[in-house]
């Protein structure tokens, strides 16, 4: 909630007056400065999530194996919805990440932890997040996460997931970036984020600034993540004005630079020539090796949907995977490039969550082709992660009959019953609701306890009895 609404977080001067922005470039403008506050891929809501990086162990342990036999699971506890009609924000893509044993979360006020065991509180950060809410990084790293705050979203935040405790706080205000500061990410002691005239790292000890990025005249660095133990940032490639002369970045398409921690490059995707007469967006990057984009040719909404396999990032040899918009839910969104939660790469496939008969379809990256669908069963169903050679997939709940997780073989497609959830579907129900898109997924491996979290908290939403439901 903004400061007007309790001053919570730092001191916040006033807004500074930030420049437009092209029409071409407004539907990603505003997605992209909402409240991006989500994990992807491994993260926050995937069984391998990445928990840290420990001085003297460069992998993660390996997650717990599903279980055997059927758990009959109960609603453990849960999390009330907030009261949305005393305050103005709209917060978006609000974020959901497992650490240890807790689950930590924003809700319109503040980044809140909790027991995974029975919900009860841990901490509770006051945040000051604006009118649309800021972003956050989309990994955990070393037990910690960044977060924006203020009403410009121009305070950069490093918090430790253990105590809530602020490591660093960065004011972007007094560097060169420029509002709006799009998605900061964590690796080793460096914190780098984005923005429209470039990104830039700072060491999380001290607060200095690593180095800046500016753009090249061609690209500007926009949001970034750690995938594969490297920092991967969007770029937005191209300059142009609209009809009012206002001009900027991501013209003619978008890009992905790979860096390491101290910012040397270490490779570049870019892909700013036509496409069957067309422009391409980046809508989400569902993988990283092997690189699986989800793309929007056409430039502008709704344009024509694709999923391709990038064989080579400097030729642009790409493998097209066989999504039909007409057949699957969209895999990902422009309000979070880097969490697609409707799809999920493991070993030599990709699960897609399909629509209408459809529930999940499964293909081959080596070729693209479908291997074959899982019908939906009057269910929504949503890819988790891959466990064992197994897909973790999530079967909504069908009118009475409440939903499970199941396991799937991506080559045969055989499913098991890994867990039925509560009898009483009601609360499920309720979760899911109109927006079902806004619902996040965890499950955390240990006590095998499934989480379902709504990510959008505002006025103009249906109504929700509850933020968060979580059933062992």
């Amino acid at each position: 909630m903004s400061q007007p609404h309790g001053g919570f977080g730092p001191a916040i001067p006033p807004p500074a007056p930030t420049g437009g922005h092209p029409r071409w470039a407004a539907p990603l403008l505003i997605a992209l400065s909402l409240a991006v506050l989500v994990s992807a891929g491994g993260l926050v809501w995937a069984i391998d999530q990445r928990l840290g990086r420990e001085p003297a162990a460069a992998e993660p342990a390996p997650p717990a194996p599903l279980p055997a036999e059927p758990i009959e699971a109960t609603l453990a506890w849960q999390i009330p919805a907030p009261d949305t009609s005393s305050f103005d924000e709209e917060v978006w893509e609000a974020g959901l990440w497992l650490h240890e044993d807790t689950v930590v979360r924003v809700m319109p006020d503040a980044l809140v932890s909790y027991a995974v065991s029975d919900g009860s509180e841990r901490w509770r950060m006051p945040l000051a997040a604006g009118r649309n809410g800021c972003t956050s990084s989309p990994r955990i790293d070393a037990g910690r996460i960044a977060v924006l705050s203020g009403m410009s979203c121009e305070h950069l935040i490093v918090v430790d997931l253990t105590s809530g405790e602020q490591q660093a706080t960065i004011a972007l205000g007094t560097t060169r970036m420029k509002a709006p500061y799009l998605q900061p990410a964590i690796l080793g002691d460096t914190v780098a984020i984005g923005s429209w005239n470039g990104g830039a790292g700072f060491r999380i000890s001290d607060g200095e600034q690593l180095w800046w990025h500016q753009p090249s005249g061609r690209c500007a660095e926009t949001g970034f993540t750690v995938l594969e133990d490297r920092f991967v940032s969007r770029l937005e490639c191209g300059t142009g004005c609209n009809d009012l002369g206002v001009c900027g970045y991501g013209h003619t398409g978008t890009g992905l630079r790979a860096t390491t921690e101290d910012g040397e490059e270490l490779w570049r995707w870019d892909f700013d020539y036509e496409v069957e007469g067309s422009r391409l967006d980046i809508t989400g990057v569902i993988s990283v090796e092997p690189l699986v984009i989800h793309v929007r040719l056409d430039g502008m909404f709704p344009g024509d949907e694709r999923v391709f396999v990038v064989e080579d990032t400097r030729n642009s040899v790409l493998t097209e995977v066989g999504y039909e918009k007409h057949r699957h839910a969209s895999p990902c969104s422009l309000q979070a490039p880097w969490w697609c939660g409707g799809a999920l790469v493991g070993g030599d496939y990709l699960a897609l969550s399909g629509m209408d008969a459809v529930g999940l379809s499964v293909f081959r990256l080596t070729t693209g082709e479908l291997v074959g669908d899982v019908p939906a069963d009057g269910a929504t169903m949503r890819p988790i992660a891959m466990v064992e050679g197994e897909l973790l997939v999530y079967r909504g709940e069908r009118g009475e009959h409440p939903g499970a997780l199941l396991a799937i073989d991506p080559e045969t497609l055989a499913e098991r019953t890994v867990m039925t959830l509560d009898g009483n579907a009601a609360p499920e129900a309720d979760m899911w609701g109109a927006l079902g898109y806004d619902v996040r997924i965890a499950w955390d491996s240990r006590t095998r306890t499934l989480i379902m979290a709504s990510a959008a908290f505002h006025t103009n939403a249906p109504r929700k009895e509850t933020a968060l439901l979580a059933y062992r």
